[in-house]
């Protein structure tokens, strides 16, 4: 009893191993000694079991003789093709080999003695033996012969045995035969030879040996003097084998993934290295990081971590090497030193680890200088102005930010000034876009120069610059500084062979006194820019009270604006141009915006907000659309046909559909071009001279007359307007206004007058409110009269009224209602 209850013990230990290696490594080899040695293990304990009941004992006897069966094959399952190892239709064959073992033991326990079915199940088992050798080992032929000839001798033994009446003997056979079959394929399944194995193919030809040598010594009578556990010491020695094998696949696979970290670690390409976290000291480095750093081998093993490391960031990189964490991984950017005294920019991965009571962390560097830099490069190019590598808008708001929460901390203030090149554009149509380069980079240079370090000069658009004052005493601080930038940027500049001299309008707004955040305080500098451009330019204006009422009144009449054109709060007026004698000629439509506290804002307020908000393209088109609607109205009450003539933007005439929005309008109110007339200003066809030739040119054609307006406020001359299909030449008013003065602009009148005859292009003259105006008007022989002399603007009823009154003179011979639509554009 004692005996197996230390075979129980011993094979119990067996299978906690096992399945503990199972649980670590799940391999089928493993998976299937533990199961097999489970199965020893029941053999082992049914047999501390002795009950009374017959039936009791043969079901125990089964179970223990099928424990040895079913162990056998277990272990006979991992071997043979890798590839069926786990078919279910290749564990039919051992499936088969198991079933008529077991039938027939339970035939030797329930004492059957016909021979019949002993034969039988023999003739089944022996067949599947065969099968299982030529199926699982033909390509290993020494394994096949010897199976096959391991079931001649054991068919042999089977037959006797029953032939003999003995069936306990059979069941002796079957289970020498399947431990010698284990045996015999342990001996070239595994193509290592070591201990291991070696051990448990000589226990398994020691077990296979036991069942013939124990019928053998029950022949001679002597069983009994032999001690029990001599016939349990062959599965010791194939326990203590496997587990060997187990040990030895374990140094194999260690050894294995040690040379193969080691190849890692050494031909890594990235630097790799192991360091002691307590001294920082270098335990092993590999060959890349020899390369990489210039240093040799036993200089690196001299070294610290800190010896790669600039001086001045010694504290702080021992402090955060001695606070991470163990299984923190560390990144940089870092700073490293090579031998050579150059800096390289690393990322480094770090995983702490254990040695001999020791705390080291090995390290994985990986060379990110040029990816930093591209990094640096890219922020740089996020954040500043490609052309003048000056600081964009992004980085000028965030620079405020900073700037406006230092000064409010420390109760200081601080100044914001837009700068805004005048008449830039000119530079650029004048001399090319190339020179207009070469000046923003100069100007760039120049205001960067004029300022504190502390201070920031961005551009913000295109001719548009920002200048931030960090910290400032008074206004007048940075008054002074306007005064300097305009001084600089008035300088000559040399571009592209050209001497160009350029001045600008700056606005200057202070915090806190202007503004209490970036965005008003911005709002307010540009708003004092804005001023100080329409003042004249090539000055300076400082945000005040004024400038900020009209800021509000401009951003209120944007608002009503807007309204109006959704709503209706646009009206048209007709002022009515005269001939010399007084007879009406034409009318010209002038807008009107009614304002719920102002009544009626005349054009020169709202217009400038509408350019400047992009507004006046859909106010434009609603005039056009109005003119065309009530021209069209008047015929059909059969007033005379009268041209009626509208003032056109610059945004509009530059518009690539312009006239084809114009041609539209006509064709859907069924309007003659002929009695449509268009006012364009002398600056704006100049400024714009290539679109507006085409525009004009494609729109004269059809009959449209244009007209230039405001003649004599702009820079160009006769002959290049004479180059534009334009029939008519209005003087602005403010010549008109000092013609009659002794020292006035009689002259300069006669001579646009004279100009403008000799190249067959009539003259209206603009603002006439006096008699002796026009007295001097007709002896000038001055074509048409527009002012109040005549006739204020008016409505368009007042306007039909006239038109009912006085004989108008057609503006063509041709139909007043000539259709366009089949007309088609160039």
């Amino acid at each position: 009893m004692q005996n197996e209850l230390l075979d129980i013990l011993i094979i119990g230990c067996l299978v906690l191993l096992f399945g503990s290696t199972y649980r670590k490594r799940t391999t089928f080899l493993v998976r299937c000694w533990s199961i097999g040695w489970l199965l020893i293990l029941v053999h082992f304990s049914v047999q501390l079991f002795h009950p009374k009941l017959a039936a009791v004992q043969n079901v125990l006897s089964v179970v223990s003789i099928g424990g040895l069966i079913a162990c056998a094959v277990m272990f006979l399952l991992p071997t043979g093709s890798k590839s069926e190892e786990r078919s279910l239709r290749n564990l039919a064959i051992p499936l088969v080999a198991t079933i008529t073992s077991l039938l027939i033991t339970i035939l030797n326990v329930y004492d059957v003695h016909t021979t019949v079915p002993y034969y039988l199940l023999i003739a089944m088992g022996q067949f599947a033996a065969l099968v299982y050798a030529v199926r699982f080992h033909r390509e290993r032929k020494t394994i096949l012969v010897l199976l096959i000839l391991s079931v001649i001798p054991s068919t042999i033994w089977m037959v006797w045995s029953i032939a003999h009446g003995r069936p306990d003997v059979c069941v002796s056979a079957i289970l020498s035969q399947f431990y010698l079959s284990v045996a015999i394929v342990y001996l070239n399944e595994f193509h290592r030879v070591s201990g291991g194995m070696l051990t448990v193919s000589v226990g398994l030809f020691a077990w296979a040996a036991v069942f013939p040598a124990a019928e053998f010594c029950d022949h001679l009578g002597i069983i009994a003097r032999i001690s029990p556990e001599l016939w349990n010491v062959p599965k010791y020695f194939v326990a203590f084998g496997m587990v060997l094998s187990l040990l030895e696949e374990e140094i194999i696979a260690a050894s294995a993934a040690s040379k193969q970290y080691r190849l890692l670690f050494e031909a890594n390409p990235h630097p790799m290295w192991i360091y002691d976290r307590e001294t920082l000291a270098f335990e092993s480095v590999n060959d890349a990081a020899l390369e990489h750093y210039g240093y040799t081998r036993e200089q690196f093993l001299d070294m610290t971590l800190m010896d790669i490391r600039p001086t001045e960031e010694f504290d702080a990189v021992v402090k955060e090497l001695k606070q991470a964490e163990p299984a923190q991984q560390l990144t940089g950017p870092w700073r490293h030193q090579r031998q050579d005294g150059s800096f390289i920019q690393v990322d480094i991965a770090t995983q702490h680890m254990h040695s001999d009571g020791r705390e080291l962390a090995f390290s994985l560097v990986q060379d990110v200088t040029d990816r930093q830099k591209l990094h640096e490069q890219l922020v740089h190019q996020a954040n500043h102005d490609i052309l003048t590598c000056l600081p964009n808008r992004g980085l000028l708001e965030e620079r405020m930010h900073h700037t406006l929460s230092h000064a409010r901390r420390h109760d200081r203030q601080a100044a914001l000034l837009c700068l805004d090149l005048d008449r830039f554009k000119q530079v650029n149509d004048t001399y090319g876009h190339n020179a207009g380069d070469i000046c923003l980079k100069e100007i760039a240079q120049r205001l960067s120069g004029r300022v504190r370090g502390i201070d920031t000069v961005a551009r913000v658009g295109g001719e548009e610059f920002s200048v931030l004052l960090h910290e400032v005493d008074s206004r007048a601080d940075a008054q002074r500084v306007a005064t300097d930038l305009l001084a600089v940027i008035a300088e000559p500049i040399e571009a592209e062979g050209h001497i160009l001299e350029l001045t600008s309008s700056i606005g200057i707004a202070m915090y806190p006194i202007d503004g209490q955040d970036a965005d008003t305080l911005w709002r307010n500098a540009d708003w004092a820019m804005y001023r100080a451009k329409h003042a004249g330019g090539n000055q300076y204006l400082c945000m005040s009270q004024e400038i900020s009422m009209l800021a509000t009144e401009a951003t209120d009449l944007e608002r009503h604006i807007r309204q109006a054109l959704k709503e209706g709060g646009l009206e048209l007026f007709y002022q009515p141009i005269y001939d010399i004698h007084g007879h009406l000629q034409s009318l010209e439509a002038l807008a009107r915006l009614r304002h719920p506290q102002h009544g009626y804002v005349l054009p020169d307020r709202f217009i400038p907000i509408a350019e400047e908000s992009g507004l006046i393209v859909p106010m434009g088109n609603w005039v056009l659309d109005e003119v065309c609607r009530q021209a069209a109205e008047w015929l059909g009450e059969g007033l005379p046909p009268v041209q009626v003539a509208l003032n056109v933007s610059p945004l509009q005439l530059t518009r690539f559909d312009f006239a084809s929005h114009v041609i539209d309008t006509l064709n859907r109110h069924q309007l003659s071009p002929h009695l449509l007339g268009m006012e364009v200003t002398e600056t704006m066809v100049m400024r714009n001279i290539a679109d507006a030739t085409r525009q004009i040119t494609t729109l004269a054609g059809l009959g449209i007359e244009f007209s230039v307006d405001d003649f004599g406020t702009g820079y160009s001359s006769l002959a290049h307007l004479h180059k534009l299909p334009v029939q008519t030449l209005k003087i602005d008013r403010s010549f008109i206004e000092k013609i009659c003065d002794p020292q006035g602009t009689y002259s300069i009148v006669q001579a646009i007058i004279f100009l403008a005859h000799s190249l067959r292009m009539k003259v209206v003259a603009e603002g006439v409110e006096r008699e002796d105006q026009l007295d001097i008007l007709r002896r000038l022989d001055c074509d048409l009269i527009q002012g109040f002399f005549f006739s204020r603007p008016l409505t368009a009823a007042d306007a039909a009224i006239l038109l009912r009154k006085g004989e108008v003179k057609s503006p063509t011979k041709v139909d007043p209602r000539h259709h366009v639509r089949r007309m088609r554009l160039a």
